[in-house]
């Protein structure tokens, strides 16, 4: 699912802040968005998905990628979550810097699959406050704000490049669990075909993994059945169509795997909650302004 509230607050501002943020919703849709993401784990149980990897959170987890690479939170409901995080469009901080401290920092987001920064015990609190600062500077919009946020953005950045720096050349990376390995197997292989018609019987022997195994760790993983991510790795697909491209419905669905236009809508609209045809006048009515 494209998030439209993600977009429309860039789209206004080229900048979004959450700080230590413990909402809970009972949905966490796959979806993507513009710009870049920092996201800052504090408290919970929680695996995050970014494109084929998932990564099972600790406190102190920091995940920087581009938001237009699918991801998702699937959090515990028996823990409290807490996080922080910050979405931007790169224009909001270009003109500020030099082209090559520009480059570098644009290059923490450069990963398909996302990086992840750990940052140790001693170090979370320094972190915390650049979240806290971003998120009071831009909801009280003093004097002179647009220039404390983005000031304060860089430092942040730059904190970050030189702990990235640090953490290749010094600190082995972390080995998944089996389960992860498997539903990492799994999600690269249904990236790659979600746009064909493979039941689950097919896929479970082009993985040389029993059915039930499969099914289990990606249930367990992710929080979606298989069968529930493919639809909406579809649909997600055709919303981009719908707001990029002049393509018709109908071929959009014969784009993303449907056999029929119906069955394409139907389909549409459990994910979406409207039709396609709404969904793509009323993307066109967003990007009028």
């Amino acid at each position: 699912m494209i998030h439209t509230p993600t977009n429309i607050a860039l789209n206004n501002n080229r900048i979004y802040v959450q700080s230590r943020f413990d909402e809970w919703q009972y949905q966490w849709p796959l979806h993507t968005h513009k710009g870049l993401e920092i996201f800052y784990f504090i408290q919970g149980q929680a695996n995050y998905i970014i494109g084929d990897t998932i990564y099972e959170l600790l406190p102190g987890d920091m995940l920087l990628f581009s938001g237009d690479v699918i991801h998702r939170v699937n959090p515990s409901n028996n823990v409290k979550y807490v996080r922080s995080y910050i979405n931007f469009l790169p224009s909001f901080i270009e003109d500020e810097l030099s082209t090559e401290l520009y480059s570098k920092l644009m290059k923490l987001f450069d990963n398909s699959n996302g990086l992840r920064i750990q940052w140790l015990p001693e170090e979370r609190d320094e972190i915390e406050k650049y979240f806290a600062m971003l998120y009071n500077e831009n909801q009280k919009e003093l004097v002179g704000y647009n220039y404390m946020l983005t000031s304060s953005l860089v430092q942040l950045l730059i904190h970050i490049y030189r702990k990235s720096k640090y953490l290749v050349e010094f600190t082995p990376s972390a080995q998944p669990t089996n389960s992860q390995m498997t539903v990492q197997r799994i999600l690269q292989y249904v990236n790659q075909v979600y746009k064909e018609n493979e039941s689950l019987d097919t896929l479970s022997v082009n993985l040389h993994l029993s059915k039930y195994y499969m099914c289990h760790c990606f249930k367990e993983v992710t929080g979606y059945t298989i069968n529930s991510y493919i639809m909406r790795k579809r649909v997600d697909e055709a919303k981009r169509l719908l707001v990029e491209s002049q393509n018709s419905i109908n071929e959009i669905g014969e784009m993303i795997g449907f056999n029929s236009t119906i069955h394409f809508s139907r389909t549409f609209k459990q994910y979406a909650g409207v039709s396609p045809l709404a969904f793509r006048k009323a993307s066109e009515n967003i990007l009028r302004g």
